[in-house]
This record gives structure tokens, sequence and C-alpha cells, in this order.
């Protein structure tokens, strides 16, 4: 499917007075700089997309990020199913061994990659002298759930048996990631309590923890049957719709309904499903205001306080999901530039104490 973009001149335009309270630098970016006008990657096949990604993502002004003393490129062993992945280390000036944080890239599985928040890795690289690790896990619909959640664990793993190489210190050590990589850190965190592992943070961004409302047996999404109110009040937004997250699970679940339903009633899939909730590392939840899995977010961090953890979220309002990407240091959005600001003092005090 290829849809013509002659005929979607502004039929994607925000008006201020549909979304109270959506960030007005927002709404002039989007309408400005191509979203209004935008085909996006749900509207067309995943092939189209892999043919040129800027095309249907709404990027700018996304940037690379500031420079670091060291980016070194790594190929690590993974083992379900067993192949490698790469990996992406940014690494402070000094002499070490540093703390360390791994992220996991956001693109619902199937998009995506070290490019996506190279800025942020970097940002936090240079702002807490850590090292940061971005990892390159495997995406659908080649290797469909649940194996990018286990090449993000072998990845730690790893990182933690290699720490002398890459001069880092194997007792500080958090993880995170965005949407996806926000559902992978709430997943993994589990996996680190039973294996033993001390996590000092596990840092969830917008993360997917329910997408139950996804399966495409749900006609009518109503109070009646999900209790998500963000789910059904931004369902039809032109940024990001109820039908692109439809559109990553098909490609990382696969199409058969049946498939995508016995998937998202594991919590591998549904972490708010897992059936044990107590002793999980620290925690930080980030949800925005305009995002329909805000609430879900939140109702997996107040679950996870009622079990007894330590847990702190933040709501950053006025702005969409994918607030965190518009960096750009002039151009970009004020809650990016508050989310890198709070991240960076967040990972400071769980790593160094300050």
């Amino acid at each position: 499917m290829t849809v013509d973009p002659e005929l979607q001149k502004g039929r994607l335009a925000i008006k201020a007075e549909d979304y109270p309270g959506l960030d007005p630098a927002w709404i002039e970016m989007w309408n400005e700089h191509g979203g209004a006008d935008m085909v996006r990657a749900d509207e067309v096949t995943i092939e189209e997309v892999r043919k040129s990604p800027g095309k249907y993502g709404f990027s700018y002004p996304t940037w690379a990020g500031p420079a670091v003393h060291e980016v070194r490129d790594i190929q690590i062993p993974v083992t379900q199913p067993a192949g490698e992945i790469a990996i992406r280390v940014y690494s402070p000036a000094g002499s070490g061994p540093f703390p360390v944080h791994l992220n996991f890239h956001g693109g619902g599985w199937v998009l995506g990659g070290l490019q996506s928040e190279a800025a942020w890795c970097r940002h936090m690289s240079n702002m807490t002298n850590m090292t940061v690790i971005d990892v390159d896990y495997r995406m659908g619909p080649e290797h469909k759930f649940p194996a990018a959640i286990y090449d993000c664990w072998d990845a730690v793993k790893w990182t933690i048996e290699n720490a002398k190489t890459l001069n880092i210190d194997p007792k500080s050590v958090s993880f995170g990631g965005l949407s996806a990589g926000g559902h992978m850190s709430a997943v993994l965190a589990h996996f680190a309590r039973d294996e033993g592992i001390d996590i000092k943070l596990s840092l969830m961004i917008v993360p997917a923890t329910d997408m139950r409302y996804c399966s495409p047996k749900i006609q009518t999404l109503d109070s009646s049957h999900y209790p998500y109110e963000s789910a059904r009040q931004w369902r039809d937004v032109p940024w990001s719709p109820l039908s692109r997250e439809q559109w990553f699970l098909k490609y990382w679940l696969g199409e058969d309904a049946d498939e995508q339903e016995r998937c998202l009633d594991t919590w591998l899939c549904t972490p708010m499903l897992a059936p044990n909730l107590e002793n999980l590392p620290p925690a930080h939840i980030v949800t925005a205001e305009f995002d329909l899995e805000r609430d879900e977010g939140e109702a997996y961090g107040a679950k996870m306080l009622a079990a007894g953890n330590q847990v702190t979220m933040k709501r950053y309002e006025g702005v969409p999901h994918a607030f965190a990407h518009y960096n750009h240091p002039q151009r970009g959005l004020a809650k990016s530039f508050e989310f890198i600001e709070d991240t960076a003092a967040l990972l400071a005090s769980v790593h160094y104490g300050l």
C-alpha cells in the first residue's frame, strides 16, 4: 500500500481548540514542519517504511547530540535465538571505572535503532560522567516477540560480565528505555530480581505496560471493558493514534488475532499481568499527558508502589508520546530539555548519590 503524498496536504493539521492544554510549540512544530502533511508509518507497509524511514516519521527537529569523549560499537552474542547484536558504548573522559546505564530504544519493537536516542545517550554520558550503552536489539517482523526482550537482557548480563574491558563498575548498573524500550525495562526488572542481579534503577519512559486494548478482536474501546482513559481519549490523535500501536503489534506479535491475544495475555508482553511485583529494583516512570499509553504507565507504577517498591513518577504536561525526542538545542521542546535535565539528575543521584 502506498499513500499519495499530494493527497495528504494538511489532513493531519492540529487545531489548538481540539486539544486544550497541548503545548503550542508542539502544535506549531507539527503544523509548520511536515506533521500536518505526512504519511504515517502505520498507513503503509513496513517494507515501504524501511526504504525511507525519515519519510514516514515526524523527526523535526531532532539532532545527533553533543560530542562525547569516546564512542565505539561492539558486537555481542545473544541467545534466544542465538546470534549477535550491536551495542554502542558512550564513554566519558577519566580513569573510571564508571557507572553504566543501558538504553533500549523505542520504535514499537519494529522500528528505530542506534540513532533513535543517540542525543539523549550522549547527554547522559556527558552530564552524569557515566558510560551509556545503547542496545541495537533485534526487531520484528524477522524477530518476533519475545526475541527483543531476551536480546536486551543478554546485553545487561554481557555488560556486567565484561565490566573490566568496558571500564565500568558492575555493581553500579541501571537500564531504561522509551515506549517499547520502557516495556522491556519493566520486564527486565523482574528478570534482574529473579536472577539476583542488583540494578540501581529501571527507567521506564512512556512505557507500554498493558496493550491489550490493541487487540484486533476489540471492536469498541470503552470504559465498560477497558480501564485506561488515555487510551480512549487519545486513540485518534494525528501524531500517534491507536492504529499506529496496532501496526507495531502486527509486525511484532504477528497478524493472527488469536496469536496476538495469546501474547498479550502473557506478562512478558503485558507487565501489568506479572504475578509478583515485590522486591523489584527502584523505578522511575515518565508519562506524557497527550499519550494514549499515559494511564497504563501510571497504573503500573501505582501497582509497583502497592507491592512495596521504591517508585517515582512524573507526568510531563502538554506533550505527546514522543516528546523526549524533540531535543534540538535551538528548535526543541521545553519539556524535552526538562526531561534531559531530570533524567541526568536522577541517574547521577542513583549512581553517585548526588
